[in-house]
C-alpha cells in the first residue's frame, strides 16, 4: 500500500517532535547532575566545623578533608545527610562530597564548563579523580591547560589522554613514584566461568605486554596465513592458548623432528627447551559400587580444582582435552557407604585427605584451633 504524502509530512513532523523531546530531556537530565553538585557544595559550606577536641571521642564528629589537597574540610557527618538524601551508601556520598569539592576549589575553569554544559559531570569526575594525588598548585596548571578544550568540540577520550599527559608534566617525581608501585603491584587472575572457558586478568609491564601483543599478532597472522577465517579477537584468544599450552619436547621421534635425540625441530612452534615441564593434576577418582558399571561413565560429572579456583563441573567425558597437556596422578577414594570410627584429634594424614575429598566438610567461621577440624 503506498503512503500518502500528508502520512509522510506528518510522519516527519512527529520524528522531528520525538527528537526534540529527546534533545530536551538529556539537557534536563545534565542540569540536574549539575544542581545535585551545587546542592552537594552548598551543605559542605552551610555544615557547621566542629571544635577541635583535646580528647578524640569515639562518637564525636571530627574534622576530615573534604577532598584533594586545597579543598579544604569539613565535619564528617555531611556524608551521612548527602546519602540519607540520595539514598545511597555512605562511601558513595562521600566520593560525591570529595568530587564535588576537589572540583570547585582545584579545578575552577572545569567547574565552570561543568555548569556551562560544554562537559558532563561524570567526565569531570573522572578528571578529578585522576588528579586528586597532584598537590593543589600541580592541579590548577592542569586545569588550566585543559582550559582550550573545553569549547573546542574535541572528543573527550582524546581530552582525557591530554590529561594524562598534563598530570605527569605537572609533577614528575609523583609520576615515577605511580609508575614504581605500578610495578610493584603486578597480578595474574584467572577467573573460570563453569562453561569449558576462563577469564584471564593480569597487570603486567607495559614492555612485556607489548612483547605479547607483538607474539599474539604474529601467531593469528600465521593462522590466517594457513587458511583460519574466523574474527581477529577469536584468533588473538586461539593464539594465546597456543602459547599457554606444553608442546612436546624437541627430539621426541615424531612427526617434524630431525633427529630422534634431540635434533632441531622444524615448524613455527618449536620448543626452546629441550624438556619442558608439564602441569601436574590430581585426579581424585570415587570408587563405589555403582562406578563400576562402564556404561554409566559418559555422562558422570568432574569437579575440577585448581591453584586458581575451581574450575566447575565438567563431563567425565571432557577431561582428556581439558588435561591433555598434564602429568596425571591418580587418587583413589573408597567410598565405604559407612562412618570410620577414629580418633578425632589423631587423624592420619592420608585418612583426613579421603575424608575431606569424600565427605562435603568446611572450617567453622572464626575457629582457630586446628583440632575442632579434619
Amino acid at each position: 500500500m503506498d503512503t500518502e504524502p500528508l502520512d509522510d509530512w506528518a510522519g516527519g513532523i512527529a520524528v522531528r517532535s520525538a527528537r526534540k523531546r529527546l534533545a530536551n530531556a538529556q539537557r534536563i537530565v545534565r542540569r540536574a547532575e549539575v544542581e545535585k553538585f551545587r546542592a552537594v557544595l552548598e551543605m559542605i559550606d552551610m555544615w557547621t566545623l566542629p571544635d577541635r577536641l583535646g580528647v578524640e571521642h569515639p562518637a564525636a564528629e571530627r574534622r576530615v578533608p573534604v577532598g584533594a589537597a586545597g579543598a579544604g574540610e569539613v565535619g564528617q557527618f555531611v556524608a551521612l545527610e548527602v546519602a540519607a538524601a540520595l539514598g545511597v551508601s555512605e562511601p558513595v556520598a562521600w566520593r560525591l562530597v570529595h568530587d564535588a569539592a576537589s572540583l570547585r576549589s582545584r579545578h575552577p575553569v572545569m567547574w565552570q564548563a561543568v555548569q556551562d554544559l560544554h562537559l558532563e559531570v561524570w567526565q569531570a569526575r573522572r578528571i578529578v579523580s585522576a588528579r586528586r594525588e597532584l598537590g593543589l598548585d600541580g592541579a590548577l596548571e592542569v586545569d588550566r591547560k585543559l582550559s582550550r578544550h573545553w569549547d573546542s568540540g574535541v572528543g573527550f577520550s582524546r581530552i582525557e589522554k591530554k590529561a594524562r599527559g598534563y598530570i605527569v608534566t605537572a609533577d614528575k617525581a609523583l609520576a615515577l613514584k605511580k609508575a614504581r608501585e605500578a610495578r610493584d603491584e603486578k597480578y595474574v587472575r584467572i577467573r573460570h566461568n563453569g562453561d569449558s572457558t576462563s577469564m584471564v586478568f593480569a597487570r603486567i609491564g607495559t614492555k612485556s605486554a607489548l612483547h605479547l601483543e607483538d607474539s599474539l599478532g604474529r601467531l593469528a597472522d600465521h593462522l590466517i596465513a594457513e587458511g583460519a577465517q574466523d574474527s581477529l579477537p577469536f584468533l588473538r584468544a586461539v593464539a594465546m592458548e597456543m602459547m599457554a599450552t606444553p608442546y612436546l619436547p624437541e627430539g621426541d621421534g615424531g612427526e617434524g623432528s630431525d633427529d630422534s635425540r634431540g635434533g632441531s625441530r622444524t615448524g613455527v612452534f618449536s620448543s626452546a627447551s629441550p624438556a619442558p615441564v608439564l602441569p601436574l593434576a590430581d585426579v581424585v577418582v570415587h570408587i563405589s559400587a555403582e562406578d563400576l558399571d562402564p556404561t554409566t561413565w559418559a555422562g558422570r560429572l568432574a569437579e575440577v580444582t585448581t591453584r586458581g579456583g575451581d574450575v566447575g563441573p565438567v563431563l567425565v567425558s571432557q577431561l582428556a582435552d581439558l588435561l591433555g597437556h598434564f602429568r596425571i596422578r591418580a587418587i583413589p577414594v573408597i567410598d565405604l557407604n559407612q562412618d570410620l570410627s577414629f580418633d578425632g584429634y589423631r587423624i592420619p594424614t592420608r585418612m583426613r585427605m579421603q575424608m575431606q575429598i569424600r565427605e562435603d566438610t568446611s572450617v567453622f567461621p572464626q575457629l582457630e584451633s586446628q583440632i575442632v577440624d579434619l
